[in-house]
């Protein structure tokens, strides 16, 4: 019986190490496509944005900021 249970624990410590290396895989993956989308999504909104003209319009105006008061 010892022998038997000997010989199950190493197949289960290598479909272990074989499932923890898939997950670890996976996990890099997510990773790396949840970097490269955040990238694309802040690209994309400086070129939807005011553009380089609009930012030169605004630091022309020099206008300081307006403080507002909210009441509850």
């Amino acid at each position: 019986m010892r022998t038997t249970l000997i010989r199950l624990r190493k197949h289960l410590r290598t479909a272990l190490q074989i499932q923890k290396d898939v997950i670890a895989y996976n996990v890099a993956a997510l990773h790396f496509i949840r970097r490269k989308n955040d990238s694309e999504r802040i690209v994309q909104f400086y070129e939807e944005g005011i553009g380089e003209e609009g930012m030169k319009a605004n630091i022309a105006v020099d206008k300081k900021r307006k403080r507002i008061n909210l009441e509850a």
